[in-house]
């Protein structure tokens, strides 16, 4: 239903108008109706109706005056204005404002619904065209998030020269100017399993995406499990301080219902050096293990942070169980190897020094997360033999252990393969799943409102996880997976029936037959007519 309003001073005219039409059976509806535009403008900005029909004299505020309002406020509106002037002047001021058509009383029946017909399939083209861009852009957007995430890599770890930097940065259509750069990581999460799907999460991460990606000073990468990265541009610090502040509050005011956890790098002067804005970022970032706070954490408040983090055992009270096991156990269900390194050294830091100068209270620190890590390992089924050879023999390296440095690198060491078992773990148990994404899309690959996040709900994976796996599993992103699946359905019908092209590309989750035929050209290299024509005689 197409919602109309009405303006109209005469109220003969305006009942005329109202009762005079089977407005629903035309498929419209009147959502209100006025004597002048002084009294509808309120009403119109409430109702927000997709016609207004007003007539061009009236007392208060006229037809025209209404008609420049409400171009200002609702641009998309269609405005039909009924005028008993035939002065050239007039139609003229319409035609400036945008005013769609412009009627001369006496008017009649078939005059006036054709007008609002018009109007309606003005509506739907631009519905359609709307729905086309959308579309399109989403396209490029998913093609594109794999490339972002290499080149944000590429960034951080020093691969690339500056001229191959510009290179990409017109490859991906974004710019990379500025005098001061600053890396922020980021990351919503609402419970402690980062693989499961939360709505909560993916609505905040829409709402954050949809508040930065059009800011000038804010680029925005995908890091999978990991959450988010912003590298910030700006023309000195005191502007990124500006532009953290502003993210900041932003962030705050769209996580109500769910926790999140950012870390701030410093600032640097050349984009070959955003490396260290990285690292001090991920060191910030990394305190999320030992936070149960929603906190932006800048690089400069580490030791601070660090030093809260209390006094776990003092040398005289070397007891195994006054160890916090939690600690590490949460890390092993959800930290990642690019965390590893800042969890020890920060682990570490939470006992007193004096303790840390004794071999024996080391040793059992070691030993302590040997066995914490063994028993997570062993609940993912994997056996004591295989993890004994996999970890190393650990009576063996406790007598290697000689420094605190010593103990600090193997305990990462034992950790990182911790870590590339569980991941291993998780590919197996979520191959089954992803068939499941799979069998789902390829029942349910005509909803033209199939995304992501939808078909990841399904399985219960977080969608960034979900695009992750996906792509390991198929070798294709999520969107060339679907675009392939319903262009090879597309052919199935082009060879085998005789629908029309138009229903076909419907049949496929294509609503606009122009787009799907786009999509086609651009995927098969040749039009859907084409193909059909090449193939006559086959089924």
């Amino acid at each position: 239903m197409y919602k109309v309003f009405l303006v109209e001073d005469e109220i003969v005219v305006r009942e005329g108008i109202k009762n005079k039409f089977q407005w629903e059976e035309e498929g419209f509806t009147i959502v209100g109706d006025e004597s002048d535009g002084e009294l509808a403008f309120p009403l119109i900005l409430r109702e927000k109706p997709d016609i207004l029909i007003t007539d061009i004299k009236m007392p208060f505020m006229d037809g025209l005056e209404l008609s420049k309002l409400v171009k200002k406020e609702l641009p998309s509106m269609k405005i039909i204005i009924i005028s008993g002037y035939s002065d050239f002047g007039y139609a003229q001021q319409a035609i400036d404002i945008g005013v769609n058509e412009y009627l001369l009383k006496p008017l009649t029946s078939s005059k006036l619904m054709t007008s609002v017909k018009n109007a309606a399939a003005a509506i739907e083209k631009e519905r359609k065209e709307k729905q086309i861009l959308e579309q399109y852009e989403l396209l490029i957007y998913q093609k594109q998030v794999e490339k972002r995430k290499n080149f944000f890599n590429a960034l951080i770890s020093e691969k690339m020269s500056y001229s191959q930097i510009v290179a990409q940065e017109e490859e991906l259509g974004i710019s990379m100017i500025a005098s001061v750069f600053c890396v922020l990581l980021f990351q919503f999460k609402v419970q402690d399993d980062l693989l499961e799907y939360s709505d909560d999460v993916v609505q905040c991460e829409q709402k954050m995406v949809a508040a930065l990606k059009d800011n000038p000073a804010i680029r925005i990468f995908e890091r999978d499990l990991d959450g988010w990265a912003l590298i910030l541009l700006g023309e000195n610090e005191p502007q990124i301080d500006f532009f953290i502040h502003d993210i900041s509050e932003l962030i705050r005011q769209i996580s109500a219902k769910i926790y999140y956890f950012g870390g701030i790098g410093r600032c640097v002067n050349r984009l070959r050096d955003l490396h260290l804005s990285y690292l001090d970022a991920n060191k910030a970032f990394s305190m999320r293990y030992f936070e149960s706070r929603s906190l932006l954490l800048s690089y400069k408040d580490i030791n601070s942070s660090r030093s809260s983090l209390g006094t776990r055992m003092e040398v005289s009270d070397l007891n195994l169980e006054k160890l916090d096991k939690k600690l590490l156990e949460d890390f092993l269900k959800r930290g990642t190897q690019y965390d590893v390194d800042e969890f020890v050294e920060s682990y570490f830091d939470g006992f007193y020094n004096i303790a840390l100068q004794s071999s024996l209270f080391r040793h059992y620190i070691v030993m302590d997360g040997y066995t914490v890590i063994v028993k997570f390992l062993g609940s993912l089924q994997y056996s004591k033999d295989r993890l004994d050879t996999y970890l190393g023999g650990m009576n063996a390296a406790i007598e290697q252990l000689n420094s605190l440095e010593d103990c600090c690198t193997f305990y990462k060491t034992i950790l990182k393969k911790a870590i590339d078992l569980r991941s291993q773990s998780s590919l197996k148990r979520y191959a089954g799943l992803i068939e499941q994404a799979k069998d789902y899309m390829n029942h349910n690959f005509a909803q033209c409102e199939l995304t992501l996040d939808k078909v990841s709900s399904t399985v219960n994976i977080s969608p960034n996880y979900f695009s992750s796996l996906f792509n390991q599993e198929t070798g294709m992103t999520f969107i060339e997976y679907l675009t392939n699946l319903r262009m090879e359905k597309a052919k199935e019908f082009l060879r085998c029936s005789g629908k029309k092209i138009t229903e076909i590309g419907f049949l496929v989750g294509y609503q606009d037959s122009h787009y799907f035929s786009y999509i086609f050209k651009k995927t098969q290299y040749c039009t859907p007519s084409e193909y059909r024509m090449q193939g006559k005689g086959e089924c």
